[in-house]
């Protein structure tokens, strides 16, 4: 029996546990304070070495309710990896920890080489084509995991609002928008697969005329349309299955399809989809005739925070880089638009106005 540290992912607290290693499977003891002793049974199949030497192993589990094993003992790691190498079979990480430091080092550059070439030559194309291949309502099903995930707190009143302004906008998508207003000062907006738009105050605070608002939802609405978090997340699945595979850990391969879900906040988009999101999106407002300056006072709105010590959660999720307002400026010329003014959209932005300005 061996001592050994477990975090059941929903507190960050470790809980000291004892571990037996058996044939197939680990058995965790542990007993929590004024709580009856409890067992978990992690089966070979359904865990993942995440880090390990000859002295110390992390392990995690992919099962049903998840969680993390980290245990300090060179007699433990030796004896895990000799079962479970047994049922998951040898990779380049169990060559590794068999040779040695050179032998390691060696196995090492080889998985890093071949997860460089074909993370920048072959996973974007292949990721890509996999995206065109799959229907718009998977796009949706991880949207809706991802929410429900999130448990974002809505402000019902303000997403009325915000759906109504959003109602003034013809939309060139099949997806059914959802609008959302999240009571919160960090000053962030994202889009979620399947067409939930998320706006958080903090950062609709920041905003002074209905046409920069106009161009936060458009450009939002063109990372659903473009479907850059699903291509983004294709993208990162597949480098990690990719790893998975090289080093027969296909308890990694189950733990990257269970994460990706709630993945989705976190992403960041690259420059190229920032571009597509931005032309996108002002091909939105043409088709609206509202005023495209509004894209571009939304960008200086932008890089005044990103001027703060603190970089806001927007920009470090989109990033602003500095030509970015430079080739908006440029669409703009190459493609001048009339602009009307929508009355009815230029009072419901006066009530949010009102409503969360201070």
């Amino acid at each position: 029996m061996y001592k050994g540290l477990y975090y059941n992912h929903q507190v960050a607290k470790a809980i000291p546990v004892n571990v037996q290693v058996f044939e197939a499977s680990l058995l965790l003891d542990y007993t929590l304070e004024g709580m009856p002793p409890e067992q978990l049974r992690w089966f070979f199949s359904e865990i993942s070495v995440q880090v390990s030497d000859r002295n110390f192993i992390r392990i995690m589990y992919t099962g049903e309710g998840g969680g993390t094993l980290e245990v300090n003992d060179p007699v433990f790691v030796k004896e895990f990896l000799k079962n479970y190498k047994h049922i998951r079979g040898a990779g380049l990480q169990d060559l590794a920890l068999r040779g040695g430091y050179k032998v390691g080092l060696i196995a090492l550059a080889v998985l890093i080489g071949i997860v460089l070439a074909t993370h920048f030559f072959i996973l974007p194309w292949v990721a890509d084509k996999v995206v065109d291949q799959l229907p718009r309502s998977f796009d949706k099903q991880i949207g809706i995991a991802a929410r429900n995930s999130m448990q974002e707190k809505i402000d019902t009143a303000g997403s009325a609002l915000l759906t109504q302004f959003a109602a003034q906008m013809k939309w060139d998508t099949s997806d059914s928008l959802v609008f959302t207003l999240v009571p919160s000062d960090i000053e962030n907006a994202y889009a979620l697969p399947g067409g939930y738009v998320m706006v958080y105050t903090g950062l609709l605070k920041k905003l002074h005329t209905k046409e920069e608002l106009a161009a936060l939802l458009s450009h939002e609405v063109a990372h659903v349309t473009r479907r850059h978090s699903v291509r983004k997340l294709c993208r990162d699945m597949s480098t990690s299955l990719l790893v998975s595979v090289l080093i027969s850990d296909v308890g990694g391969i189950a733990g990257t399809l269970y994460a990706n879900a709630s993945a989705v906040y976190s992403l960041t988009y690259s420059r190229k989809y920032e571009e597509q999101a931005d032309i996108t999106g002002l091909e939105t407002m043409r088709r609206n005739q509202i005023d495209q300056q509004g894209m571009v006072k939304l960008m200086q709105e932008l890089k005044k925070l990103d001027h703060q010590l603190k970089i806001p959660e927007f920009i470090s999720t989109h990033p602003l880089t500095e030509n970015r307002i430079s080739y908006v400026q440029q669409d703009i010329k190459a493609h001048p638009a009339s602009a009307r003014n929508n009355e009815k959209m230029e009072e419901i932005f006066r009530q949010l106005h009102q409503r969360y300005h201070e």
